[in-house]
Parts: structure tokens; C-alpha cells; sequence
């Protein structure tokens, strides 16, 4: 079971990890039916000249998705330059609507609206204008696939992501690809300009860091908490490019968390 079958409807118990972290568990929600987005592309000329910006001078391409339900997901790709020699991939589409926010959640105002993004190393294929993702190996496609469903998630689901969020890929943690051994996501998130965008409408659209990590490293996390998991990446010297044979930070950590 991997993380497009892993996630289903939150039960009504709050539960909360021993790092204090809240945790939602997922059911079968059911045949909803397909549901065609209402509004397609609200913030997506605006994202896209907000990362214009933050890196400038790259060719770029998007993947376009053919067939959205809820909302329309295109996946933005920039490529590597001689002074940033690294892949920027971020999404459009998951800011068109409104996140759902716990009520007890301060500032919940201003989490409602996010977008994803992912730094990959120059060696990496993503392939050109024109292409699908079906044209690549899967060892490069993954991320694509990982930004997809995660930004679909919280509309699909009505709930919310946010920093310091662990999306594991499915109950036994499955890899995301043969090629690599990350079972699941950590989402962090930075003040700055890659942090935030304030949109002509008055929505604050949060940019989350989307990190591939070890089933260890989630599980560590939820026991101590994100500052404990990010002490754990910095001692490692992690960068913000992924690097797909990165070792794992935590890898004597066995505890069974239920």
C-alpha cells in the first residue's frame, strides 16, 4: 500500500505523538463522485512570477495535469543555471481553495493557502516541453508524483498541511521509488520571500518544503518534534537539494509508536 491508497477520511479523535505532534488517521471516505475544479489557476501567474524572481534566468516548463479533480495541479519545473546548478519543481493549484483548519489553530486564517516545492540536484532528468512524465524513468519521476497527491491531499481529504507535517507513504513506510529509500515526507517551511506570498487578493500563500525522509526519521520526529528531526539534518549537514543516497539521521531508532 503506498501513498496514493494510504490516506483516508480523519477519524474524530485527536490524537497527538509524544513530541506533540497532532495525528490524523485516514478511512475509505467513500464514492464522492468526480468533481471538476470550480476555478483553475487563481494564483498561478503570481506564483509563478514570485519564483521568477527568487530564481532568475532559468528555461522552465510545466507539467501540465490533464484530467484534475477538485483542483487543477500542474507541476512548474525550472532548470539547473551555471550559479544555482540544481531543479526547482513547485506547484500551482493547491492555493485556489482554502485549506480546513482545525478551529483550535491560531492564526488559522493565515495557513489556509499553500504551495509545495522541491530542490533536486543537477544531475537529475526531468525532461522537456512536451513530454508527460510517463516519458521518464520512474527514479525521476517520483517527486512529481509525490508534489501531486500531496497538494490534492488536504482538499480531497478536508484537512490541512503545514510545517513540520509527516505524510508517511502508507502504514509500512514503502519506498517512493525502487531507486530510493524514503518512505515518506517531512514539510518545512522558512521566513523570507520563499516562504510567503502575499497575492493581489489579500490571500498569504505559504511555500512548504517538501523533504523525502526515512521511516526513522518520521517516527523520531514524532517523538521529539521537529526541532529534534531539523538538530538531526544539520548535524548531517543536509542541504536543501535532495540528494537521493543521503544516509538515513536516525538510523538506530526503533521505538514502536502507536
Amino acid at each position: 500500500m503506498g501513498l496514493f491508497d494510504r490516506f483516508r477520511r480523519r477519524k474524530k479523535e485527536q490524537e497527538v505523538s509524544p513530541g506533540g505532534s497532532p495525528i490524523y488517521r485516514y478511512e475509505d471516505h467513500g464514492d464522492r463522485g468526480f468533481q471538476p475544479p470550480q476555478e483553475v489557476g487563481v494564483h498561478m501567474e503570481e506564483i509563478e512570477a514570485h519564483f521568477d524572481k527568487l530564481f532568475p534566468n532559468r528555461g522552465s516548463f510545466v507539467y501540465h495535469e490533464i484530467i484534475s479533480d477538485i483542483i487543477h495541479i500542474d507541476i512548474h519545473v525550472m532548470r539547473p543555471t551555471e550559479k544555482e546548478p540544481f531543479w526547482v519543481l513547485f506547484t500551482t493549484g493547491m492555493s485556489d481553495l482554502p485549506m480546513t483548519l482545525p478551529e483550535e489553530i491560531r492564526d488559522r486564517e493565515e495557513l489556509k493557502y499553500g504551495e509545495l516545492y522541491m530542490l533536486l540536484p543537477q544531475s537529475w532528468e526531468l525532461g522537456q516541453e512536451g513530454q508527460t512524465p510517463r516519458d521518464i524513468p520512474s527514479r525521476y519521476t517520483w517527486p512529481i508524483g509525490v508534489l501531486k497527491f500531496l497538494a490534492r491531499f488536504p482538499h480531497e481529504y478536508q484537512t490541512w498541511l503545514g510545517y513540520g507535517h509527516t505524510v508517511p507513504n502508507g502504514a509500512d513506510y514503502a519506498p517512493f521509488d525502487g531507486s530510493v529509500g524514503f518512505g515518506g515526507v517531512v514539510l518545512s517551511w522558512g521566513d523570507g520571500p520563499l516562504g510567503t506570498l502575499k497575492a493581489k487578493d489579500g490571500k498569504e500563500i505559504r511555500f512548504y518544503e517538501v523533504i523525502p525522509a526515512y521511516k526513522e526519521e518520521i517516527e523520531y520526529k514524532l517523538k521529539y518534534g521537529m526541532k529534534a528531526l531539523l538538530e538531526k539534518f544539520n548535524d548531517a549537514e543536509l542541504g536543501h537539494i535532495l540528494d537521493p543516497d543521503r544516509p538515513n539521521t536516525c538510523p538506530d531508532f526503533k521505538e514502536i509508536l502507536d
